[in-house]
């Protein structure tokens, strides 16, 4: 019994382990202009594969949803994003974000 309660708590740390370093790591960007309710954002470097339009977007303090993004081969790749955090952001602004969790309602 003892024995089959350490390989399951040894599985479960080695899931948690894997998750947090196959994990897409925060993509940076700097902030372009404020509109009401959203932000246009020039990505720093390579855009990643999940962004696309209609992604969900996790920020430090909220969540948005990727509205645009800009045509392939653009150089930055620049993308818009609705969220309520948009008033609390100023252009000119670094910002870090990351694949945010779908949400699925009614």
């Amino acid at each position: 019994m003892l024995k089959r309660m350490i390989i399951t708590l040894f599985v479960a740390v080695a899931l948690v382990v894997a998750a947090t370093l196959f994990a897409a790591p925060a993509t940076t960007g700097k902030i372009l202009a404020v509109d009401a309710g959203s932000v246009r954002i020039a990505i720093d470097g390579e855009k990643p594969s999940w962004i696309k339009e209609g992604a969900p977007v996790k920020f430090k303090d909220g969540v948005g949803k990727i509205l645009e993004v800009s045509a392939e081969g653009v150089t930055p790749a620049v993308i818009t994003v609705k969220t309520k955090k948009a008033s609390e952001m100023k252009a000119g602004e670094a910002i870090s974000f990351e694949k945010g969790k779908a949400v699925s309602g009614c």
